[in-house]
């Protein structure tokens, strides 16, 4: 075995497998890496999904802060002097509010007993002592408990010495303060006071929707002293500025993008009798009972889970002073207020039985129905591309091992090549430097014999001239694609020059030719010369070719489609050695001669087949071949027939007297 099929055998049984394991391997690779990538994405997406949730409801809740500070600084300033300078400063509060309808209305109620509210209408312009609607029939009846529980005076109930020690259980007194402070006593106890009342949580009744909020005054002289007074602000939000302003643009800040909103959310109202959608970013989207979401939040109280409801409803009074027990100096306690006044706390109004009312929550689910779809269908886009790319790089990779091998096989059939034309060359250039030199060296002496020997010498340089103009032919159709000057042609014509050309070859070799003709064949297009050359060709392969029984035939029929003439075929047939079934869809390649008859002698180049198939192509046609071993070949030219219209716009080509030589 030589070293190149060594080498070519190693290329086949262990690059090829390597590659092969190594493309195997990188799939595995891009699996496992999409699916790491989409743990991280997955982590990622709930990750920024919860951070969206927490910022709706954060900017939520400071919507409506501001609102709930504004209105209560409005309506102690107003309490202390009179309810009718609430008007002029609800109205400049409106010239600057980011949503300036959100109110509907404003209520304070002084006395809970006795007295309806005063209620101020923004609409209206309006402030006027009325009485509760009708959907506020169990939120006043919850705000009458509240009061009584925690200011029993205020509401006809025990005296102020009860309220007196409850306020000591609570664990605010003054002299619970350090000694330094015990003589700002009265100024610590009212700083103290005042940080009760502003870590008193706003309570929300989200079906009205409300918001209520405890104001205190001490009723004694100089205002201290005495059980304070409560006046209850209550202020009503409009349903549709939440539902058409607010929830959309928090919606389209933290769900949306510049391609659009990725997730679909809804506010829904979750109550004892079920739940309603408040808002939705999509038709539909939240109606559905048990709907499958990908994450849900509390708009107000706690972010998630159910609310609980304390013994007594919201503990208003007796949680700040707790949380105020103890020393944060003075300087402390300013900055508390400070973040106290910016920063109010909203908690659900709770009713009997400790259930809550209309709790807003804030459900999303992602556009592709789930978050784990939205990944699903990344890592399906990702393996896709992945295993995209690993096809290109293995087509790739088999493009270059074929390309190899063909390069290969074309480097073995040039060698091939450059061996047979030598040997095609040295033989008649052997002949006639053997004449030559003969005649140079006086052995010719005869006439006659010099005579042979003349003819012998015109007969090799004719051989040898062929066998040049063929490889120049060839390099010629190589660098050329252009086609033929093609005119009308009639066959028969054609099949007489090409046999008129090769009789001699025919008849030297002792072959009986049969010729065909069919009477009345249409014309084609096509170049004289060359279609003549390409017979030629043919019939001088198939006496090359013939073997023992020294027969060919060549013949010219038509072939109709619907009933018009579609094409001419021109067939060369013998009855000779034939061609493998493996080897005829090679024998058109250039430079291939078959192995079986490079071992029989036949001598050849590897190109007349190939010049006739370029020739035969560029006119329009095409050359095809069937054989079978051992019993013969035929090869047929297709040309298509012309019509009357291409024969009216070509140029008739004049036709030479005599036959180009054989190219075989």
């Amino acid at each position: 075995m030589t070293r190149p099929q060594i080498k070519e055998r190693l290329l086949r049984w262990i690059a090829v497998p390597a590659l092969a394991a190594v493309l195997v391997g990188l799939a595995i690779l891009q699996y496992r890496w999409s699916g790491q990538v989409s743990d991280a994405t997955r982590a990622q997406m709930v990750s920024s999904l919860h951070n969206s949730l927490m910022g709706f409801r954060q900017d939520f809740a400071r919507e409506l802060g501001a609102v709930a500070i504004e209105i209560r600084s409005m309506a102690e300033s107003s309490a202390a002097t009179k309810p009718a300078d609430l008007k002029e400063q609800f109205h400049r509060w409106q010239q600057t509010a980011a949503h300036p309808k959100l109110v509907s209305h404003i209520y304070l109620w002084k006395d809970a007993a006795h007295q309806e509210p005063v209620r101020f209408d923004p609409a209206a312009n309006e402030m006027e002592r009325t009485a509760w609607p009708a959907e506020f029939g169990q939120f006043q009846q919850r705000l009458l408990e509240i009061t009584s529980a925690h200011h029993p005076a205020a509401a006809g109930g025990p005296d102020d010495a009860m309220m007196r020690r409850r306020g000591r259980r609570s664990g605010f007194h003054p002299h619970n303060f350090n000694p330094e402070r015990r003589q700002n006593a009265g100024m610590g106890l009212a700083m103290h006071e005042r940080m009760a009342d502003m870590m008193i949580p706003w309570a929300v009744d989200q079906t009205i929707p409300a918001l209520a909020y405890p104001i205190r005054r001490h009723t004694g002289p100089g205002g201290s002293g005495g059980p304070p007074e409560i006046v209850w602000l209550v202020i009503q939000l409009d349903p549709n500025v939440l539902q058409k302003e607010i929830f959309p643009e928090l919606g389209q800040k933290f769900f949306g993008s510049s391609s659009g909103m990725d997730y679909y959310i809804a506010v829904r109202a979750a109550d004892s009798d079920g739940e309603r959608v408040f808002y939705s970013s999509g038709a539909g989207f939240g109606e559905e009972k048990n709907l499958p979401v990908d994450a849900t939040l509390n708009l107000i109280g706690p972010p998630f889970g159910h609310t609980g409801a304390q013994d007594a409803g919201l503990d208003f009074f007796a949680a700040p002073m707790r949380q105020m027990a103890g020393d944060h100096g003075p300087q402390s306690d300013e900055q508390h207020l400070a973040t106290l006044e910016r920063l109010p706390r909203f908690e659900p109004f709770h009713y009997g039985g400790g259930q809550a009312q209309a709790t807003w929550q804030l459900v999303a689910k992602h556009k592709s129905g789930s978050v784990e779809a939205a990944v699903s269908a990344l890592r399906r886009r990702n393996l896709i591309a992945s295993f995209g790319v690993l096809s290109v790089l293995a087509v790739t990779m088999g493009l270059i091992l074929m390309a190899s091998q063909r390069a290969r096989r074309l480097a073995k059939l040039q060698m091939d090549f450059v061996a047979g034309i030598s040997h095609e060359l040295r033989t008649p250039l052997a002949v006639i430097s053997s004449a030559a030199e003969n005649i140079a060296h006086g052995v010719v002496e005869d006439k006659q014999q010099l005579i042979r020997y003349g003819n012998t010498i015109v007969k090799q340089s004719r051989q040898l001239t062929q066998l040049v103009e063929q490889v120049l032919l060839f390099a010629s159709t190589q660098r050329s694609q252009g086609q033929y000057g093609l005119g009308p042609l009639n066959i028969a014509e054609v099949i007489d020059a090409a046999l008129e050309g090769t009789s001699a070859t025919v008849a030297a070799a002792g072959f009986t030719l049969a010729r065909h003709v069919e009477p009345a064949l249409p014309p084609v297009k096509g170049d004289f010369t060359a279609l003549v050359r390409s017979l030629q060709n043919l019939v001088t392969n198939a006496v090359k070719y013939g073997g023992d029984n020294r027969w060919l035939r060549v013949s010219a029929t038509s072939v109709k489609e619907k009933g018009r003439f579609a094409e001419v075929q021109l067939a060369v047939e013998d009855r000779g050695i034939g061609i493998d079934k493996e080897e005829i869809k090679h024998i058109f390649e250039p430079f291939y001669r078959s192995p079986a008859v490079n071992a029989s002698g036949i001598h050849g180049t590897g190109l007349g087949l190939p010049l006739a198939r370029n020739i035969v192509e560029r006119m329009g046609g095409k050359l095809t071949a069937s054989s079978e071993l051992g019993k013969g070949s035929s090869f047929v030219i297709h040309l298509p027939a012309a019509t009357e219209r291409a024969l009216q716009e070509m140029i008739p080509v004049d036709k030479p007297t005599g036959a180009e030589p054989d190219f075989s």
